[in-house]
């Protein structure tokens, strides 16, 4: 039988740092937010979005089953932090939104979720985190071209240096870029 050195894969690294990295994240939201992760990307979401979501759209957006989200929808619009309201086009639809509630609180959720990041990315520098970031971008695109992948709410990032350098790594701000 073929023998597979797993632990010093790429793919088993990734997945290392990935399970860590959002670990952690859920452990500090927990603790000191009483949220979950899961919860906190639906936020995160609607934050980013200019205007309310279907269910759809957020799972696509998480690459996950539209029902999955039900019960995480519930407990957010429970503790206060969306409500549904009544698409104004199709009233089949409901579109969901962030409360204002939600809007204070999520401030103080991405200061934990950068700091965190920040102890992560720790002793990188700069250009060792964007050859990471393009390579991994690489590999996903890799990917998607090789096995015709398609993600609603994944974007190919342009291998343009020049623009890379100017983008924010892991949601900190580079020191390269404008503001």
């Amino acid at each position: 039988m073929i023998k597979y050195d797993y632990q010093n894969s790429i793919g088993f690294i990734i997945n290392r740092i990935g399970k860590s990295l959002i670990n952690v994240i859920d452990q500090e939201l927990r603790r000191k937010f009483q949220i979950t992760f899961g919860q906190w990307k639906v936020l995160i979401i609607l934050a980013n979005s200019n205007q309310g979501l279907t269910q759809k759209e957020i799972a696509d957006e998480l690459v996950l089953e539209s029902p999955t989200l039900i019960p995480i929808i519930d407990k957010l619009e429970k503790e206060e932090f969306l409500i549904r309201k009544i698409d104004t086009k199709d009233r089949r639809i409901n579109r969901i939104y962030l409360t204002e509630r939600a809007h204070g609180f999520l401030n103080d959720t991405i200061e934990c979720v950068i700091q965190i990041k920040r102890i992560c990315l720790n002793n990188l520098s700069e250009n060792e985190l964007l050859v990471t970031r393009n390579t991994l971008e690489k590999m996903w695109i890799n990917l998607q071209d090789s096995f015709y992948l398609n993600y609603s709410g994944e974007t190919r990032i342009k291998q343009d240096s020049a623009e890379e350098s100017k983008r924010p790594i892991n949601g900190i701000e580079s020191r390269n870029s404008s503001k």
